[in-house]
């Protein structure tokens, strides 16, 4: 796997605990620990190389461990 991929199937991952939580994209740019819709666009599409800070705020926000987004 290179790293394009990698990014890809973490961004399809994240979306999928997003989703499965019943948030929108929108959602998850309120509260605590709010990330940008357009990051985190760029990020479930595989277009964006995040952050540890993106990471820790989405499992945040989604109430899960970092290492569950990571794990693909």
């Amino acid at each position: 796997m290179d790293f394009e991929e990698f990014l890809v199937k973490v961004g399809k991952n994240i979306q999928k605990v997003r989703k499965e939580k019943g948030l929108t994209q929108e959602n998850m740019d309120e509260g605590d620990y709010a990330v940008p819709v357009r990051t985190l666009q760029d990020i479930e599409a595989g277009r964006a190389n995040f952050t540890a800070n993106s990471i820790f705020k989405l499992s945040k926000r989604l109430k899960v461990k970092p290492k569950d987004l990571l794990d693909i």
